[in-house]
């Protein structure tokens, strides 16, 4: 019995033996089918901004070759490339610190700006140090009027602990992007205190963790918008893996290829980090190949990036000018004429800015216009308030504004003579450094281990105290003079400093090597 039951299924597998082999290659089929449809691919074009720096109009060149940014080029490429790849598949993102560093910006503070990116329709703008020193009602403001879509998740009120800006946006691209901002810890040392006043800056990581937590329900794809320069942005993908793309800013670093970690057989470890140089002389693109994976355990898709082209394109004098946006900026123009960017205000005939033996033309031409404008025995200006990138000949309106890109107000401070010598002692120790000061109504010469110091015609009194003008980073303790802090008599003075240098080169009309008086002698 046993053996006819054996026999009758070898009969039968003999007999069906055909069928079945058309049925496994079929399932075989079936099976490779299925597991190339659990794969979801997209493909995805990021373009990316950082630091643009109020460098609306292009910069001035002679080669054809190199790039000159402006947003009327900047606008025609990036409409020439959503056309080509549609768009619905393209972000258009800026890590931020779109403020500060042109005439044409600071006169119209920052509006000029905020039109030209309303009218590139950026989906996220990062917030820069420097973002928000037309203060932070003026970026509230600007937010209602032009929309623009500004991001923080570490910048918070300090009353209420919510965001000043919103942490994140999301955006569906043929997948679900969050892309999320983090702006610079260290802001409040690198604009006005009073820019900032009632807002707090958190470490990265910790929001990171916490807007992942909640976000993963609703993205799944990551993009952060980072002020934290390129060591803060590795330290951020290594902290983040879930982190694909990390879109740097604040070290204004050129970035020829991408920084990632990968593994063994190549696939990414993590996530990109890229970055496009400052004012706008490159945009960024980066091609993606996005792909999903059915995760069993989570109950969705797991998205990572399994192939990108990546390409920094220069802003240069050969690319057409959008209609639209010349426009815009015409309008602003014609706004600035009582104000013209190319009236010459002086004639420089030697190194405006150099400083190696410490004093400079332009240090002491500064402190000198803010000890008269605030008629106190002695003002202070830190190297830092100055941009060194001009040298020499016809210093216009708009080459002012480069010079002095952040500009300040002046506090007038009762300042007792032990922490104004440990202020010019600490100085004679940051020559060459942006904390480096630069005087007036002082003398410092430096004697073996000892710093003799005059104001006027006498010896510094350790037991008196003295008057002193200084710009608001000195006065906010920055730079390692914490002993100005400290100092409670004082009064503010609302005058631009930038615009007292101004009537002070006006005055001069020219300017030169035999203007420096060289009040610093260190060895």
């Amino acid at each position: 019995m046993d053996s006819g039951l054996n026999r009758k299924r070898s009969f039968l597998f003999i007999r069906f033996h055909p069928w079945l082999k058309r049925f496994s290659l079929l399932l075989s089929c079936f099976i490779l089918v299925f597991s190339a449809s659990s794969a979801r691919e997209t493909h995805l074009t990021i373009l990316f901004t950082n630091d643009h720096r109020g460098q609306v109009d292009p910069l001035p060149s002679t080669d054809p070759s190199q790039p000159v940014g402006g947003v009327t080029r900047r606008a025609s490429l990036i409409k020439k490339i959503v056309a080509e790849v549609g768009p619905s598949k393209v972000l258009l993102v800026d890590s931020g610190g779109m403020f500060t560093g042109t005439a044409f910006s600071d006169l119209t503070s920052g509006e000029a700006d905020c039109a030209a990116y309303q009218l590139m329709q950026y989906d996220a703008v990062g917030l820069g140090p420097h973002d928000f020193d037309y203060g932070k009602k003026t970026l509230v403001e600007y937010r209602k009027i032009f929309r623009i879509p500004w991001v923080s998740a570490n910048t918070v009120v300090r009353n209420n602990f919510q965001n000043f800006m919103r942490p994140y946006i999301l955006k569906y691209a043929g997948v679900r992007v969050g892309m999320i901002g983090f702006s610079n810890p260290d802001t409040p040392a690198l604009t006005r205190r009073d820019n900032i006043s009632g807002l707090i800056f958190n470490p990265p990581g910790a929001s990171a963790q916490g807007l992942h937590s909640i976000l993963k329900k609703d993205a799944d794809f990551f993009i952060a918008l980072s002020q934290l320069g390129v060591e803060g942005d590795r330290k951020l993908a290594k902290d983040n893996p879930f982190l694909h793309v990390i879109i740097g800013g604040y070290s204004r670093t050129l970035l020829d290829k991408p920084i990632v970690e990968t593994k063994a057989d190549g696939s990414l470890a993590g996530p990109l980090i890229v970055q496009a140089g400052s004012q706008g002389l490159y945009l960024g693109r980066l091609d993606l190949t996005v792909e999903g994976h059915h995760d069993p355990k989570t109950k969705k898709e797991e998205y990572f990036v399994r192939d990108y082209k990546y390409q920094l394109i220069p802003i240069t004098s050969d690319l057409p000018d959008d209609p639209a946006m010349a426009a815009l900026l015409e309008r602003y123009k014609a706004k600035l004429k009582s104000k013209p960017l190319e009236e010459v205000l002086a004639t420089v005939t030697g190194d405006l800015t150099e400083s190696s033996g410490g004093d400079s033309l332009i240090g002491e031409t500064t402190a000198d216009a803010l000890r008269k404008a605030a008629q106190t025995e002695v003002a202070l200006v830190n190297n830092g308030f100055f941009n060194p990138v001009f040298k020499s000949g016809e210093l216009t309106r708009e080459v002012l504004y480069g010079l002095c890109p952040a500009d300040s107000e002046i506090t007038i401070m009762d300042v007792p003579g032990t922490f104004l010598r440990k202020a010019l002692e600490a100085s004679a120790e940051k020559r060459g450094q942006e904390g480096f000061l630069q005087i007036s109504g002082l003398k410092a010469q430096k004697e073996g281990e000892e710093l003799k110091i005059l104001v006027g015609q006498e010896p510094l009194n350790d037991r008196r105290k003295y008057l002193v003008a200084v710009n608001d980073f000195l006065a906010e303790g920055n730079g390692g003079y914490d002993s100005f802090q400290r100092v409670k008599s004082r009064r503010k003075i609302h005058t631009s400093l930038r615009d007292l240098l101004e009537e002070a080169l006006k005055e001069k009309s020219q300017i030169g090597p035999a203007d420096l008086e060289k009040r610093w002698s260190l060895p």
